[in-house]
Formats: structure tokens, C-alpha cells, sequence
């Protein structure tokens, strides 16, 4: 089977010299570190124009305490490493930790300790770069290695291009990180289905444990997607010769991988071992449950004041249990509800992700159902994985944003380089002009991602129309990004008080605000100038009619993206 850049695309045992990286490969990869160069600097324009995002001092806070002190104690919801990647440019700068009880003020305090609050916080999302060149460079190496050269090309630019992609890269938040890291883990995992060489057992291991600390939705997405992975491999065999499973042999395969993640895991936390229950006293549900077993009443007290390895990571996981049965504020279509909606997630996806690309994604899809008897099983688990990726955030309960199914666009951006690269097989078997259309739809791509710079966060695109805030509210839209802009907008309109309501967790009194006061959510204002953040008017208004006195008021200007300014006169 040809593909647009003559080479063959790689099989199994047939051929074995040609995942060799070839020296006509070096062009290509030089034109992968041209793109992602680009995409670094798009990335960095963002760095000081935007105001810390609400989770930033979270993460910023609890990445300096593992740097600073060896310990991790604020927040265990996260495990450490995406955080501990955003602390190490402050922590490099000098700065540490302050050791305030509450994590926001912590994080808040670091990024302001030195009196440079922009410098700080540049540094910290500078820690998201990593991962960002990760991100390309596995959709690179996944493209190349089972859809060939110049579908690996296209890929990256269309991955590289992608506004939410460049906006999570941009902030020191973990979702860049998940991304990257998943597609990594999903990349060693298919090289090992291929021939399981310690090597790259070893390899997988490692790239399951780098992702399990970055963020606990992998462990969701990998399963299903190896689970997804042993269903197809089990149907795609079905009537053929019966195989002897062996065993041993898979055993011991099962066992390297394990003990590489169980080792790098709890290298993650510090080979901490702490017990399960870090206080004393009683327990209620161990009361409950061996309320007529004193033996093993006392049995279960020793046991869970045994120190173990792994505890944080186990405890960690029961927290985002816990919070997704609890559910969490979420807004979508004008209603708000605190357990989420199954279709929010595609609802998020279509509105958030530039239309052509999304239409090459569907153009590459298409080309690998077609060709399913003739095309690799590689590229069939491309189309799968991002399937069962989306049904895990389907089944969440915590609807947040397209931010927590990033890890998708990896995989999308591989098909959607394939399908570029099918228009060109296509050109040349027929007429040139058919690439003309997907062309478009590249430039497409690109022109949206260069006009909304640097505003990549609250980028939707056209089939949101002029109002995306009725679609979508929170850290799509409004994340408390644009902080820096209203301050600069007021002393620009020479405003010696505001009444503001601001989402986010930045503290006002720090952001060079004129004279303020607290806008209430019923009692109308009746003079001067109101700045209120769209959640309130979207998600909170949705919630229980906060702000309905504003409603019928026109803004003077929208501030950034996420900030209604009104003046109501005199």
C-alpha cells in the first residue's frame, strides 16, 4: 500500500528494516522542530498577556511544596509531576515556598514574592513547553511509523494549530501534560503489541507511570483504551488458527511493566510511605462495618496506621471519585446542572475545534473504514482509541471544559494528516485540483488559530456564532484570564471606582484596580461603572438568577474575551 510520499507503510515482520530511521527522514524532522518552534512562540505571546486562570496557583502551589520542602500535602485530587514541571521555573528564579495554610494564597504569595508577578508567572507556565514538544513529537512518530512521511508533516501542522491545544500549552495547568503523556503511553503500548521486547516493556512502563502522575483521567483513558485494544485484537482474530496463550511468557511481560510503574510511581511521591489514616482516633465506618467483631475491629485499626507506599496516589484517586459522584458546577446550552450531560463532551469538541479541521479528521476516518481489510491494525486502534477516550469523559460527571479530553487531539491529528496525504495519492491517480478543497481546509486551520491569538482559551469556532457564552461557560470561555486587560482598560478610561465581580482566583487588591467594591448578585447597581465576569451571567445566572438586574443592560465593550464592562451613568 502507496502513500503520498512513496514509502511503504510500515507493517509487521514483512518489513523489518524500515522502521529504521532512514536519513531522508532528517528534512522532515527538521520540519517538525520548525513547526513546533512556531507553536512555541505562539504559545509564549500568551505567557504575560493573560492574568493567572483559576487553577494555576493551585498547581503552582503544590509543585513548589514537592521542589521546596520534599513533601506533598496541599491538594492530592492531582498527582505531582505536571505541577512539580510548572513550579521548576519559579523555583529556578529562587523562589519558594511560603508555607500559607490555604493552597490559593500560597500560590498567590509565590507568584508575588519577588514583586514580579508577570516574570513569575511566564516562568510557571513555561513548565507546559515540555509537554507541548512531547505532544508533537509523538503524533510525529505515530503518523510516520503506521500512516507514513507526509501524513507525520500534516499532522503537526494541524496539531500545532489546533487553539486548544496552544491554550492549555500557554497556562501552568496539567492538561497539556495529560495529552502528551497518554498519547506516549498509547504510542509504547502499540510498539509493544507489535513485538514485546524488554526494551520496550520497560519503555511502556515508563510511559504509563510519566502519564498516572501527570493526571488521574489517564488511568481512565489508557484502560479503556487497551481494554478497547483487547476487544479488537480478540474479534480481528476470531475464526482464525486457535493460538496457545502462553502464559508464562505473558506473565512475565505483565510483570516488567508493572514493576517499572510501581517503581516510578512511588519515585513520583518521594517513596513516601505514610498510612492510610493520617490522624488518630476513631473511625466510623470501621465502626459500621465490624460493629460485632472486635477482633477484627482492632485489626482494621492497625491496618490503616500501617505506613505504605502509594498511599497519596491511592488517596488521590478516591478524591476524584469522590468528587465526580458529587458532581461539580457545570453550564452547557443555558442550563446549568451540577452532574453534567453525556453529550457535553462532543457538544464541547464540535464548538471548540476548528471546523476544517474536523472535517479532515471525518475525511481520515472515512479513508481507514474503506481501506479496513487492506490497512494496518495500527491504524484501525487510531480511530478506536480516541472513541474510547470520549465515551470515559461521556460517562464524567464532571463537565469542566474541552480541556479535560485534550488528550484526544493527538490521536485526531493523525488521521487528519492521513487524509492529507490520501487527497495527494488521490491528485496524483486522477487530477491535481482535488487538493485544492483540503488545502483550504488546512489554511482554514491556521487562519483560525492566527486570529484568535492570543486568545486561544476562549476560541470557538464558527458554528458558535457571536454568542459562544450561551454554549459553553467556564474555563472554555471565562477562566479569569483577563484580569490584566480590565485594569489596563480602566485606567485607560480614567475610572476612579468599579463595582466588579471577578471569577478567578487572582487577588484584586494586587491587580492595579482602581478603587473598588463587591457587585452584589441582587441588589442593583445603579451609577458608575459594573465589571462582571461572564460566568456569572451564564452559569450562575442559569444557577439560581444571579445578576438578572444586569440582563437587559448592554455592555460598553467586552474586556478580553470573559469581562462585561457596563457604565450605568451618573
Amino acid at each position: 500500500m502507496k502513500r503520498a510520499d512513496s514509502t511503504v507503510v510500515p507493517g509487521t515482520r514483512h518489513n523489518p528494516g524500515i522502521f529504521r530511521w532512514a536519513h531522508s527522514d532528517w528534512p522532515w524532522t527538521m520540519g517538525v522542530l520548525i513547526l513546533i518552534g512556531m507553536a512555541v512562540a505562539g504559545v509564549v505571546n500568551s505567557w504575560t498577556g493573560l492574568s493567572a486562570t483559576y487553577d494555576e496557583p493551585y498547581h503552582i502551589a503544590s509543585g513548589m511544596e514537592w521542589l521546596d520542602k520534599g513533601t506533598y500535602t496541599y491538594e492530592l485530587q492531582h498527582p505531582p509531576l505536571a505541577r512539580v514541571a510548572v513550579a521548576l521555573g519559579p523555583y529556578l528564579k529562587g523562589l519558594r515556598s511560603i508555607s500559607l495554610p490555604d493552597i490559593v494564597d500560597e500560590g498567590n504569595a509565590i507568584l508575588y514574592s519577588t514583586g514580579n508577578y508577570r516574570s513569575n508567572l511566564a516562568s510557571a507556565r513555561s513548565g507546559n513547553l515540555f509537554f507541548l514538544a512531547l505532544a508533537c513529537i509523538s503524533t510525529f512518530l505515530w503518523a510516520r511509523r503506521w500512516f507514513g512521511r507526509a501524513a507525520a508533516i500534516w499532522a503537526v501542522l494541524l496539531f500545532v494549530n489546533l487553539p486548544p491545544i496552544l491554550a492549555h500549552a500557554g497556562l501552568a495547568t496539567l492538561d497539556m501534560a495529560c495529552a502528551a503523556t497518554v498519547a506516549m503511553a498509547l504510542y509504547a503500548f502499540i510498539r509493544c503489541l507489535e513485538s514485546s521486547t524488554w526494551q520496550r516493556l520497560v519503555l511502556l512502563g515508563a510511559a504509563l507511570a510519566l502519564a498516572f502522575l501527570c493526571k488521574f483521567s489517564s488511568l481512565a483513558f489508557l484502560g479503556a483504551c487497551f481494554l478497547c485494544a483487547f476487544v479488537y485484537v480478540t474479534l480481528r482474530k476470531w475464526g482464525a488458527s486457535p493460538r496457545v496463550i502462553q502464559w508464562r511468557r505473558l506473565f512475565v511481560r505483565v510483570l516488567i511493566v508493572s514493576g517499572v510503574v510501581f517503581v516510578l510511581l512511588w519515585g513520583g511521591y518521594r517513596f513516601s510511605c505514610q498510612p492510610i489514616s493520617v490522624h488518630g482516633g476513631a473511625h466510623p465506618s470501621i465502626d459500621r462495618v465490624f460493629a460485632e467483631e472486635p477482633l477484627l475491629r482492632s485489626l482494621a485499626y492497625k491496618a490503616v496506621e500501617v505506613p505504605l507506599p502509594l498511599t497519596q496516589f491511592a488517596v488521590g484517586i478516591y478524591h476524584v471519585e469522590s468528587h465526580n459522584a458529587f458532581g461539580h458546577d457545570s453550564y452547557l446550552l443555558g442550563e446549568y446542572r451540577s452532574t453534567g450531560w453525556w453529550y457535553f463532551f462532543p457538544v464541547a469538541v464540535g464548538v471548540k475545534t476548528p471546523i476544517g479541521f474536523l472535517i479532515l479528521v471525518g475525511c481520515g476516518i472515512v479513508a481507514i473504514v474503506r481501506g479496513f481489510r487492506s490497512s494496518p491494525w495500527q491504524q484501525h486502534l487510531t480511530v478506536i482509541f480516541p472513541v474510547a477516550i470520549m465515551l470515559v469523559c461521556m460517562s464524567s460527571r464532571i463537565d469542566l471544559g474541552a480541556r479535560h479530553i485534550l488528550a484526544i487531539y493527538p490521536l485526531l491529528a493523525v488521521i487528519g494528516g492521513h487524509a492529507m496525504s490520501e487527497f495527494f495519492v488521490l491528485a496524483r491517480r486522477t487530477s491535481p485540483a482535488i487538493v485544492v478543497l483540503p488545502i483550504m481546509l488546512v489554511a482554514w486551520v491556521v487562519a483560525d488559530s492566527w486570529m484568535i491569538r492570543p486568545d486561544y482559551l476562549a476560541y470557538f469556532n464558527q458554528f458558535s456564532g457571536s454568542h459562544p457564552e450561551r454554549i459553553l461557560a467556564e474555563s472554555d470561555l471565562d477562566w479569569g484570564q483577563d484580569l490584566y486587560r480590565l485594569s489596563r482598560r480602566l485606567k485607560e478610561l480614567r475610572v476612579d471606582h468599579v463595582s466588579i465581580r471577578y471569577f478567578g482566583t487572582a487577588p484584586l487588591e494586587k491587580a492595579g484596580l482602581p478603587p473598588y467594591s463587591t457587585l452584589s448578585a441582587d441588589v442593583p447597581t445603579t451609577h458608575g461603572y459594573v465589571a462582571v465576569s461572564v460566568r456569572y451571567l451564564t452559569l450562575e445566572y442559569a444557577k439560581n438568577g444571579s445578576f438578572a438586574w444586569l440582563k437587559d443592560s448592554k455592555p460598553l465593550e467586552i474586556i478580553g474575551k470573559s469581562i462585561y464592562l457596563y457604565n450605568l451613568g451618573q
